[in-house]
C-alpha cells in the first residue's frame, strides 16, 4: 500500500495546484472549467494543517495566480500598477478570509455553514470594493463564464454577484463534502439542477425578429481625431466606405468610443457628416466622439438613424476624467440605449436601460489591448443581467454582438494593421427587464449576511472551551492546531 505523502509536499501540493489552476482560470483570458475548480486543492488542504500554514498558502496561492495580468497592469490606462497590485492584494485576501472561515466552520462540525461561508466572504468583499471605486469592477470570475450560456442565464436573477457566489460555492462544497456526504451532496444536487434547469429553459426561448447589427473598429486610429483636420475627414471616409460594403440588411452600426474629437465650433460638422451618412445608407450609426467645451471635457456618443431624424446624443455616465451625464439616450423610434465604455463596470445605466424600456445597448468603447476581451463579457453580463442584446466597438480591444442571453454571436480582435475590423450578425433584441432589473443586487446583501452571520457566531464560539475544534476527525499525518 503506498504511504501517504508527507505534509510538506501536500502543502506544496495544494500551493502549486490552486495558483496554476487560478492563474489560468482567472486574468484577462479565463479557462472558464478550470475557476470551478481551482481554489479545492486549498480549501481540502485547510482543515489539515495548522491555521498559519492554512492562511499563508491561500493567500500566497492566489497572489501569485494574479501574475496573469502584471504586465497588463505595468502599462494599463484603465488600470495602473497601484491599482492593479490592490486589486491582486485584494483578492488574495478575499480568498484568504474565505478559507479561514471554512477551515474555522469544518473543524466545528458545521460544513454547510463552511462552504457558503467562502464565497459569501468573497462576494461580500468585492461588493464592497466595487461599491467604492469609481473604476467599478470588471474581470471578476462571473465575467470567465459568459463561455457557458446555461451558467450565466442565473444572472438575470441574481445579477453578476449570484454567478460569483456559485462559482465559489462549487469548490467549497466539494471540499465539504467528506464531513457531511448525504447534506453535502443534496445541496449540490439541489443547485446544480436548479441552475441547469433554468438555464436550459431560458435558453430554449422562441425566436422573433432579428437585426443585423456592425461594430466596426479602425484598428490604429488614435483618440480622438480632429473631425476638421485632413486626418479626421481621411478616418471618416474610411469609415463611410466600411459601413457602404456593408450589405442593405444591415440596420444598425457601431463606430468605437472617441472616434473623433470636436470642439463647440465643429460638433456641428460631424453631427451633419453622420446623419448624411446614416441617410444615404438607411442606416443606424452610432459613434463615440470627444468633445472640448468650454475648458471641460465630454465623452459622448452620438446616434443618426436612416430616416432622416436630427441625431441623439449621450453623455458618458462613468468616467475620471470628464464631465458625467445621467439622462438616458434612446436611438429615436426604437427601445435600443446608447452607452459608453466604462458604464458597464457598474449596474446602472444598463438596468435603468431595461426599467425605460429597453431591449438592446449599442456601446463605443476603448480599452487597452489585452483587456478587451475581458471587458466586452461584462458587457455581456450587463445586458443577461437586464435583458439586453449588446453591440460592443472596442478601440484597441474586441469588437462583439451578443444577444440578450448572453450568447455571443460575432467577435473579433481589432487587428494592428491600417484596416477596419468588422463584425456582424443577426441579433434578437433582449426581454428587457428580469427580476435582477426589478430587485437588484440581492445576492451580495445575502453573501454580506452570511459572512456577518458566519463571522460573528465564530466570534461567539471562541468563548467556549477550543475543544470543539477536534469535533471532526479528519484523516491527516499531522495534528489539526486547535487555533480557529
Amino acid at each position: 500500500m503506498e504511504s501517504r505523502p508527507e505534509p510538506r509536499r501536500r502543502v506544496v501540493a495544494a500551493f502549486l495546484g490552486t495558483a496554476a489552476m487560478l492563474y489560468f482560470g482567472t486574468g484577462l483570458t479565463p479557462i472558464p472549467w478550470l475557476t470551478w475548480i481551482a481554489p479545492l486543492p486549498v480549501l481540502l488542504l485547510a482543515p489539515r494543517v495548522p491555521l498559519r500554514t492554512a492562511l499563508l498558502v491561500a493567500f500566497g496561492s492566489y497572489l501569485v495566480s494574479t501574475a496573469n495580468s502584471w504586465a497588463y497592469y505595468a502599462h494599463s490606462q484603465d488600470v495602473p500598477l497601484p491599482a492593479g497590485i490592490g486589486i491582486s492584494l485584494g483578492y488574495s485576501v478575499a480568498f484568504t478570509l474565505g478559507a479561514w472561515l471554512f477551515r474555522a466552520w469544518v473543524l466545528r462540525g458545521w460544513p454547510l455553514l463552511a462552504a457558503f461561508s467562502v464565497p459569501a466572504v468573497w462576494v461580500t468583499l468585492l461588493y464592497v470594493a466595487a461599491s467604492m471605486n469609481p473604476t467599478g469592477i470588471s474581470g471578476t470570475l462571473a465575467g470567465s463564464q459568459v463561455g457557458v450560456p446555461v451558467v450565466l442565464q442565473t444572472v438575470s436573477v441574481a445579477g453578476a454577484w449570484g454567478v460569483e457566489f456559485l462559482v465559489m460555492l462549487a469548490p467549497a462544497l466539494l471540499a465539504a463534502v467528506r464531513f457531511a456526504p448525504r447534506r453535502v451532496a443534496a445541496t449540490m444536487l439541489a443547485l446544480t439542477l436548479a441552475v441547469g434547469v433554468f438555464g436550459v429553459l431560458r435558453l430554449s426561448d422562441k425566436q422573433g425578429p432579428t437585426q443585423r447589427v456592425a461594430a466596426m473598429v479602425h484598428d490604429t486610429a488614435p483618440w480622438g481625431v480632429d473631425i476638421s483636420s485632413a486626418r479626421g475627414q481621411a478616418l471618416f471616409d474610411a469609415y463611410t466606405e466600411a459601413v457602404t460594403a456593408l450589405g442593405d440588411d444591415v440596420d444598425t452600426v457601431v463606430l468605437p468610443e472617441a472616434a473623433f474629437g470636436v470642439d463647440d465650433a465643429t460638433l456641428p460638422q460631424l453631427r451633419e457628416s453622420v446623419a448624411t451618412l446614416a441617410a444615404n445608407r438607411h442606416v443606424t450609426v452610432v459613434v463615440g466622439y470627444h468633445r472640448d467645451s468650454g475648458g471641460r471635457k465630454y465623452n459622448e456618443s452620438m446616434a443618426a438613424t436612416g430616416d432622416g431624424q436630427a441625431p441623439v446624443s449621450y453623455l458618458k455616465h462613468h468616467d475620471t476624467v470628464s464631465v458625467l451625464g445621467d439622462d438616458l439616450a434612446f436611438v429615436p423610434g426604437t427601445h435600443t440605449g446608447l452607452a459608453i465604455c466604462m458604464d458597464v463596470n457598474f449596474p446602472d445605466p444598463a438596468r435603468d436601460y431595461a426599467q425605460a424600456g429597453a431591449t438592446m445597448l449599442l456601446v463605443p468603447a476603448a480599452d487597452n489591448n489585452e483587456d478587451g476581451w475581458q471587458h466586452a463579457h461584462t458587457a455581456v453580463l450587463r445586458g443577461v443581467e437586464n435583458g439586453l442584446s449588446v453591440a460592443w466597438a472596442g478601440r484597441y480591444g474586441t469588437a462583439m454582438i451578443a444577444d440578450g442571453r448572453g450568447r455571443v454571436l460575432a467577435e473579433q480582435h481589432v487587428g494592428t494593421g491600417d484596416a477596419i475590423t468588422v463584425v456582424v450578425a443577426s441579433v434578437r433584441p433582449g426581454d428587457g427587464d428580469t427580476p435582477y432589473t426589478r430587485i437588484g443586487d440581492w445576492a451580495a446583501w445575502l453573501a454580506i449576511a452570511i459572512t456577518i452571520a458566519s463571522a460573528g457566531l465564530l466570534i461567539l464560539r471562541r468563548k467556549r472551551t477550543t475543544s470543539d475544534d477536534s469535533a471532526v476527525a479528519i484523516p491527516s499525518t499531522e495534528p489539526v492546531s486547535a487555533d480557529a
